[in-house]
C-alpha cells in the first residue's frame, strides 16, 4: 500500500513538471530587418525607416537602450524605379539622417535614424506615377541583399475631391436631411482611404477680445476600402447633425465665463496602396478569442511595410447658416457657448 502511494506521488510530481508554462523570453540573437515606408508622389524627398528585431539573453527590453540593437551600423539602402515596361529608370542610394525628432522613452536616446532620398524635380515628372519602386537593403556594400520590397505609386493626380468642391466658397451643412456628404474620386493604385476634418474655433473671456486663443478639434472620418485599383470610382462618407454635434459636445470642455467663435473647417484625406490596406487590416487588434493575429508583410527577408500614400487637403470650409445657428443655439452644443455676431450684438445661447 505504501508503495502504491509513493508511485501516485511521483506521478503527480511528473505531471506538475510537464505542465510548466513558463515563457522563455530570451533567445539567440536573430537578424530581422524591420521596414516602414510610405512613398509620397508629391514630395521630392522620401524617407525610409529601417530597424532590426532583437531578442537576446537580456530579454525583450535588454537591448532597447543600445543603438546597435535597433539599427544596422553600416546599412546600405537603395531605391530603384522601374518604368511600365520593366526597364530600370534609376537606382539611387539613400543617406542617413536624424532630422526628424524622436520622442523620449524606453528606447535609445540617439536620434531618430531614417534613410532619406532627395530627388530634385521628381514631382514635375508625370511618369513617376506609373512606375514601380523597389527597396533594396544590404548590411554593408560588400554583403549580399538582406531584404527587398516593391510598391506602385499612388496616382495623386486621379485622387480628387468632388464634395465639397475643391475650389470656391463652400459651406458645410450638417443639418440638411442627408447631412453633409464628403465625396472623392478614388486614386489609381490605391485601396485604403482615411481622413479627418479639423474644426477651428476661437475662444475668449466675455468682453476681453484681446485674450482670445485659437484651438482645433479633430474628427476622424471612417476608414474605407476602395472598390478598384484602377481609379475613377467614387467613395463617400456623411457628417450628420446628431453624430457630429454630439462629438463636439463631448470633445470640448464647458468653460463658464467664456464665449467661442467658429473659424472654419479643414478637410484632409489620404489614399494608400493595396499592400498598406492589407497591412492595416491584419495588424488591427483582434475582437475574437484568437490572441495571435496573422502576420503580413510585403518585405521579402524582413518585416514591416513598404507602400505609398497620397493626400489632399481642402482648407477654408465654412458652415451653412442653419448649421451655424444649430451650433450656437442647438440643445447638443448650447452649453459650449458658441457665439454669432449680428449687426447690433453678439448672440449666444444662455
Amino acid at each position: 500500500m505504501v508503495g502504491k502511494k509513493l508511485w501516485i506521488a511521483l506521478a503527480a510530481v511528473a505531471l506538475w513538471a510537464s505542465c510548466d508554462n513558463t515563457l522563455d523570453v530570451t533567445a539567440p540573437f536573430e537578424n530581422v530587418p524591420i521596414v516602414y515606408c510610405t512613398l509620397n508622389p508629391d514630395s521630392d524627398t522620401q524617407y525610409v525607416r529601417v530597424g532590426r528585431a532583437y531578442l537576446g539573453q537580456e530579454g525583450p527590453n535588454g537591448g532597447s537602450a543600445h543603438p546597435d540593437s535597433l539599427y544596422y551600423p553600416n546599412l546600405l539602402a537603395r531605391i530603384q524605379a522601374f518604368k511600365e515596361n520593366g526597364q530600370l529608370a534609376w537606382d539611387k542610394t539613400l543617406e542617413v539622417t536624424y532630422d526628424t525628432p524622436k520622442d523620449s522613452g524606453l528606447f535609445t536616446s540617439q536620434g531618430h535614424r531614417l534613410y532619406r532620398l532627395i530627388l530634385p524635380g521628381f514631382t514635375s515628372n508625370s511618369n513617376r506615377l506609373d512606375w514601380d519602386y523597389k527597396l533594396i537593403l544590404q548590411k554593408d556594400s560588400a554583403s549580399p541583399v538582406l531584404a527587398t520590397a516593391i510598391t506602385p505609386m499612388v496616382n495623386s493626380e486621379s485622387f480628387t475631391l468632388k464634395k465639397p468642391t475643391p475650389i470656391g466658397i463652400q459651406r458645410l451643412n450638417m443639418t440638411s436631411t442627408k447631412g453633409q456628404e464628403i465625396e472623392w474620386n478614388q486614386a489609381r493604385n490605391a485601396r485604403a482611404y482615411q481622413g479627418y476634418i479639423d474644426f477651428l474655433y476661437m475662444e475668449m473671456p466675455e468682453h476681453q477680445q484681446s485674450d482670445s486663443t485659437r484651438h482645433t478639434v479633430r474628427y476622424r472620418l471612417p476608414y474605407q476600402l476602395g472598390s478598384t485599383l484602377n481609379g475613377g470610382a467614387t467613395s463617400k462618407t456623411t457628417l450628420t447633425y446628431q453624430e457630429y454635434y454630439q462629438f463636439l459636445a463631448e470633445s470640448l470642455p464647458i468653460k463658464p465665463g467664456y464665449i467661442r467663435f467658429f473659424r472654419g473647417f479643414t478637410l484632409h484625406l489620404t489614399a494608400g496602396t493595396d499592400d498598406l490596406a492589407t497591412y492595416i487590416s491584419v495588424t488591427q487588434p483582434s475582437n475574437t478569442i484568437l490572441q495571435d493575429p496573422p502576420f503580413y508583410t510585403n518585405v521579402q527577408g524582413g518585416a514591416g511595410i513598404f507602400a505609398s500614400t497620397a493626400s489632399l487637403d481642402r482648407p477654408n470650409l465654412g458652415l451653412a447658416d442653419r448649421s451655424l445657428d444649430s451650433l450656437v443655439f442647438g440643445k447638443l452644443t448650447c452649453s459650449l457657448r458658441f457665439a454669432k455676431a449680428s449687426f447690433l450684438d453678439t448672440l449666444t445661447c444662455n
